[in-house]
């Protein structure tokens, strides 16, 4: 006759495992708000070094015109859409910059975050 016996489970594998599986949930919902913020930052330099490669056939109004309903689109606060153009003659260059800051929640603290998108592009 084969007689069971049962053996307690102490659970510590099943604890490891939710310790896990909570640490990892906290990463990415802190990573995901980081994530959003650079991806942002990284969209708008693109449309700016865009407009900058463009420059010879458009005004200065056109630029920032295009650039602020980018930012808009891309949920930029307002002081992300006063952008800054400049051109020099010799050499021909074409600079565009703004500034802006935004709220980052991180565990226990919050934390101001600025950044200072700029694209310096030779005609």
């Amino acid at each position: 006759m084969v007689t069971e016996t049962r053996r307690g489970r102490r659970g510590a594998s099943t604890l490891g495992c939710l310790v896990a599986v909570l640490l990892f949930m906290a990463v990415l919902y802190y990573g995901l708000d980081i994530g959003r913020v650079y991806w942002s930052y990284y969209r708008l330099l693109d449309e700016m070094e865009t407009s900058a490669r463009f420059a010879q056939t458009q005004s200065d109004d056109q630029i920032v015109k295009h650039l602020v309903g980018i930012a808009q689109d891309l949920s930029l606060p307002a002081e992300a859409q006063h952008f800054t153009i400049r051109r020099t003659e010799h050499p021909p260059i074409v600079t565009i910059r703004t500034k802006y800051s935004v709220g980052l929640d991180l565990p226990f603290k919050r934390k101001r975050l600025t950044l200072t998108p700029v694209v310096e592009v030779r005609q």
